[in-house]
């Protein structure tokens, strides 16, 4: 069924907008709101600003705007129901759950179904069966280790059926466990995906099980298997031990990323909280939006050997695109972050990641290695090479620096690097001029801004006068944006910034709206009446239009307007009546 206009609007004044968007970034008190790196897309100055009195947030990078229930849809990649059911759980509210055909959600079947198998292997990994897996631990030097009890390592024994009959002696939808990813139907039945194996259960987040990682313990093949893609598990989109080690990150001011189980839960048990892991996949973009809103740094730890120097120089490309500063840790003699620990100690992890270099250095020395710079032909291509990433390099200060690395590094003078940057960086031109008519277009519009700024901040100075000044807009979405306005304070509804965004027709209009809502407590607006009547009587001044009642209501007819030509004569006869 459909949910209550009254209780979506009970769960908007409920939820804490910077209590739930902290749970995903970090957030600092800047005079009346909160602001953060934006999760949304990649930047290194904070332009993602919340506000507790209005309940809603705004990016002025990318123009993300939206309310609490809106920034739990774009994270949660759920729909509008799913959110808003989701935060009215956490807050209190009761809403009716009966659906159409008296059906429960299909995700949150699936998650009861992981919670129940979460259930399973940890009562496997306890009994009598997990001493296999306990021992294994304990040969890899986790015997007794806080962190098993951390990650809530478990066990799936060698069984065909042992999961799937405990799901369904549990009353869990078999179909729901399939779609899960637990277990597997074929035609003789269902039967569990995992067997022999020690279990990693994968967490999102928020703490919610959505997937398992299997290590085998005996010979079989494939060494490790992990949970399919499913509605709720993606890998690419998702991290190892993420839930865990968020609140380090954040205090940390750093993460470490690794690949693999054994990689992280070693880490995590030699003292380094703040890591995660990818899960058999390259990082991705996803991966980074998770994770740079958290950190502004990241350290990545590759292998050694060649396979692990040509992965660092593959996700150069990515950190880039992401403006995300990124060091590349490489351990000398040992293959893995788990093998090192064992050998040299967290100690030595520590000095490791103390001396990592940026990644664009490792990148720029392996360029050096595997190019003779001894000849002008080698020169060349290591210097074309060079400046295909430096040209990427948004920072100018950054930029700078490994131009005269790589000027250093062919010894040759760094005026050269910046010729050749210039040439590759002519296609930024166009961006540049595009902001710059932005910018203009804001100048231009100074007057039309100054009305609806002043408006959204005290709006009893509405009148006729200011409407007919809003149909005289010259820029269409800042008119847009005021028609909306208007109209809501014609209907005696007021401007609620949650509602007021929502009403809005097109998502530019809604940007645009969120950031005037933004900018009025900027100490812009000293005298209100002044500023309103002065830019008022430039505007219709400037087109000539008549300001008489009879005239705008005319003017607003012929534009199309009836309906808001209509309310003012209303309006008009009620005030005349009024003075009779």
């Amino acid at each position: 069924m459909m949910i209550p206009k009254e209780k979506i609007e009970e769960v908007k004044d409920r939820a804490s907008i910077v209590q739930v968007i902290s749970e995903y970034l970090p957030l600092q008190k800047r005079g009346h709101n909160h602001i953060g790196l934006c999760p949304f897309h990649s930047e290194k100055t904070p332009s993602f600003t919340v506000s507790d009195e209005k309940k809603i947030f705004h990016c002025f990078g990318c123009g993300e705007t939206g309310s609490v229930i809106t920034f739990v849809m774009k994270k949660e990649g759920v729909a509008f129901p799913e959110a808003v059911r989701n935060l009215a759980k956490r807050y209190g509210v009761i809403i009716p759950e009966a659906r159409p055909g008296g059906g429960a959600d299909p995700r949150d079947l699936l998650y009861l179904a992981l919670k129940a198998s979460t259930g399973y292997f940890s009562d496997e990994f306890k009994g009598v069966g997990g001493k296999t897996a306990v021992s294994y631990l304990a040969k890899r030097g986790f015997a007794g280790a806080e962190v098993v009890n951390r990650f809530g390592l478990g066990f799936a024994p060698d069984r065909w059926d042992g999961l799937t009959n405990y799901l369904r002696k549990k009353g869990v939808h078999l179909e729901s466990a399939e779609k899960a990813g637990v277990i597997v139907k074929k035609e003789k039945g269902y039967y569990d995906r995992f067997r022999g194996r020690l279990i990693f259960p994968i967490a999102d987040a928020r703490g919610r099980i959505i997937g398992f990682g299997g290590r085998t313990i005996g010979s079989g093949e494939p060494k490790y298997l992990n949970s399919p893609e499913t509605p709720v598990f993606k890998k690419g989109e998702n991290l190892y031990g993420l839930f865990q080690a968020k609140q380090n990150i954040i205090s940390e001011g750093s993460v470490i990323v690794v690949e693999g189980y054994f990689d992280l839960i070693a880490l995590h048990n030699h003292g380094f909280k703040n890591s995660v892991a990818t899960m058999g996949t390259a990082l991705t973009a996803e991966h980074l939006r998770l994770l740079k809103g958290l950190a502004p740094l990241i350290y990545v730890l590759f292998d050694s050997d060649e396979a692990g120097k040509k992965a660092a120089v593959r996700s150069l490309e990515l950190f880039l695109d992401g403006e995300v500063p990124c060091r590349a840790v490489l351990l000398p003699s040992c293959k893995d972050p788990d093998e090192f620990l064992s050998r040299e100690g967290p100690g030595a992890m520590k000095e490791a990641i103390s001396k990592a270099a940026p990644l664009m250095e490792f990148c720029l020395n392996e360029f050096r290695k595997k190019t003779d710079i001894s000849t002008p032909e080698g020169k060349s291509g290591y210097l074309n090479r060079a400046i295909e990433y430096i040209s990427r390099v948004k920072n100018v200060a950054e930029r700078d620096h490994y131009a005269a690395f790589a000027a250093a590094s062919l010894g040759i003078p760094v005026s050269s690097v910046y010729e050749a940057l210039k040439n590759a960086q002519k296609t930024g031109v166009a961006g540049a001029a595009v902001k710059g008519a932005i910018q203009a277009r804001s100048s231009n519009n100074l007057k039309e801004l100054t009305i609806l700024k002043v408006i959204l901040k005290f709006p009893e100075l509405y009148n006729d006068k200011v409407e007919a000044g809003i149909e005289a807009f010259s820029d269409p979405l800042l008119k847009e944006a005021g028609q909306t306005i208007a109209k809501r304070l014609r209907e005696g509804r007021g401007l609620d910034a949650g509602a007021l965004i929502e009403a809005a027709g097109t998502e530019e209009v809604r940007k645009s709206i969120a950031g005037l809502l933004f900018k009025d407590d900027d100490g812009f607006i000293e005298a209100p009446e002044r500023m309103l009547e002065d830019s008022l009587k430039r505007l219709l001044n400037k087109g000539k239009i008549k300001t008489t009642t009879e005239e705008m209501i005319r003017k607003l007819e012929e534009t199309g307007r009836t309906e808001v030509a209509r309310d003012i004569k209303k309006r008009v006869e009620t005030v005349r009546k009024e003075r009779h």
